[in-house]
Formats: C-alpha cells, sequence, structure tokens
C-alpha cells in the first residue's frame, strides 16, 4: 500500500511538471542563454551566460546546480553579465577524485574566470555558495567586487569535534536507496520543509530532482563547508546579505552582519530556502539595487 501510494505521489508531481514544460519553455531552455565548459586545474566545470554588462557570477548552494538560479537571471540580463556555474561535483561539471575544500573550489571559479576573459566578478552565493564567495572576497581580493550572500549565517570558531558532529549527521543523500522508496518521501518530506509556506509543489520539485540526481556523486559542497572557517575579520567587500523570512537554513544572519563590516540585510518574504525560484523578480530588484548603488 504505502509503494502504490508513493507510485501516485510521483506520478502526480511529474504529471504536473510535464504540463508546467508544456505549456511554457524551462528556464534556460531558450537561445538567450549561452552555455559552455572551462577546463581549470580540478576538472572540467560547466557554466552558461545571458546579458551584458558588469560581470555577476551566482554560485549555488550545496546539493544544487546553476538551475538554482534559471528563473532569476532573465531579470538580471538587461544590467549584467550574468554567469551561472555548476561547482565540480555537482550538475554537469565534472567529479573530483577526492573531496575537494573550499580554497579548492573558489580556485577553479578562477580557473573558469580567466578562461572566459573576466578580470573582476561581483558575486552572489547561495548557502553554501555563500561560503565559496566569501572565500574568494578574501583570497582573490582584487578579481573581486561586491558580495551578495543569501541564507549565509553560520557559526564561527568550531571546534574539530563540533564539525566532526556537524559531518556525521546524516543528509537525506546519505538516505539508503529502498525497494519501496521510503528515501524519497523523507527527501521530499524535508525539501518540502525547506520551502515557504505557498510556495507549490511543482516548484519544490525541481531542487527535488537536482538533490537526487546529485546524491549519486561520491563528493558534493557540504563537506567542504562544515571545515571552512575563515576569518571575517578580513573581508572587506561591500556586502549585502539576503535572508528569505521562511529559510530554516539560513542560520543567525544578524550574526553574520556584525561580523561583516558594513555589511547590510534585506529580508525577502514568501521564500524559503528555494528563494531563486520562488521570488526571482523580487530578488533581482533587491540585487540590482545594491550593486549598482
Amino acid at each position: 500500500m504505502k509503494k502504490l501510494k508513493l507510485v501516485i505521489l510521483l506520478g502526480f508531481f511529474l504529471n504536473n511538471f510535464l504540463v508546467l514544460t508544456a505549456n511554457a519553455d524551462m528556464p534556460g531552455m531558450s537561445g538567450e542563454i549561452r552555455r559552455d565548459y572551462s577546463d581549470t586545474q580540478f576538472g572540467r566545470v560547466h557554466h552558461w551566460t545571458i546579458g551584458e554588462g558588469p560581470a555577476l557570477l551566482l554560485v549555488h548552494q550545496s546539493g544544487q546546480t546553476s538551475a538554482e538560479y534559471l528563473s532569476l537571471a532573465p531579470f538580471l540580463a538587461n544590467t549584467f553579465k550574468v554567469i551561472g556555474i555548476d561547482l565540480l561535483n555537482h550538475g554537469q561539471s565534472d567529479s573530483s577524485t577526492y573531496e575537494l575544500n573550499v580554497d579548492e573550489y573558489a580556485d577553479s571559479v578562477i580557473d573558469l574566470l580567466d578562461d572566459i576573459g573576466v578580470e573582476k566578478v561581483h558575486i552572489l552565493g547561495q548557502h553554501g555558495g555563500a561560503a565559496v564567495a566569501i572565500n574568494l572576497g578574501l583570497r582573490h581580493s582584487a578579481r573581486i567586487g561586491k558580495l551578495i550572500l543569501s541564507g549565509a549565517g553560520r557559526e564561527e570558531n568550531l571546534t574539530d569535534e563540533q564539525i566532526q558532529e556537524l559531518i556525521d549527521q546524516p543528509m537525506t543523500r546519505d538516505l539508503p536507496v529502498d525497494v519501496n522508496g521510503e528515501f524519497l518521501k523523507k527527501t521530499w518530506s524535508v525539501y518540502r520543509t525547506m520551502s515557504a509556506i505557498n510556495t507549490t509543489p511543482e516548484m519544490t520539485f525541481q531542487p527535488f530532482l537536482t538533490s537526487l540526481i546529485n546524491r549519486q556523486r561520491k563528493f558534493d559542497l557540504h563537506y567542504a563547508i562544515y571545515r571552512y572557517q575563515p576569518n571575517l575579520d578580513n573581508l572587506n567587500k561591500e556586502t549585502l546579505l539576503l535572508e528569505a523570512e521562511e529559510d530554516e537554513y539560513a542560520g543567525d544572519v544578524a550574526a553574520l552582519q556584525k561580523r561583516i563590516k558594513g555589511s547590510i540585510i534585506r529580508k525577502v518574504p514568501n521564500s524559503g530556502s528555494w528563494q531563486f525560484y520562488e521570488e526571482p523578480e523580487l530578488n533581482a530588484k533587491i540585487i540590482t539595487e545594491f550593486l549598482n548603488q
């Protein structure tokens, strides 16, 4: 009976998803977005661009891909050259042969920027992607303009034991694949919790599906982020902190503002962890206003 209910549930989501795609182009599937690969010292990185103007790099959260920004990018393309990237071990980029640290993820971004001829870039990073953005701001400061950190509240000065406790906590990607598909039901429950209360199931389905695909990778960004303990006193970048009001994983953004000198917070209503799916136009407006100041 449980298996039958699960099949019906997935069938409902797939049917609605197919109806949605039949009635409108999937974001990012039009000719406006240009896709390519760049060779980096750690492997090939998939990226896409849209628009003209100052460069704005979009770095997705752990376990997701640049698809997180496909609804957002068109709203920014009239003002910026928007660059979406699949970090290594995510999306259409290569898998690494060992677990990369945040320095290495950031260095692969610099390799990409060198390859496409972008000298300086603003960066938007979501959750784990915000940590990569911080790393770039600290270690490659001359290449980085303004920072936009979304859902980036984080605990600092963790001990090795505390970091290991985080690593030992099972994630949805660690759920064993079982014959009755219970891992799907549990994963769906987590992704609905990460959604805003009014987010449609069709919208939640997009990051949910991405997570199921990415769980086949041996490595992703999560553990690198847990181990990363930057000294935010050295971050001297104009910084906007986005806080989705229903994002349970945003952390203590107010505390982060105190740590990053001169940073400002903008709250985003009607949004959870998938805020760039949920409120792309509003996020684009806030981002554009900040970058054009």
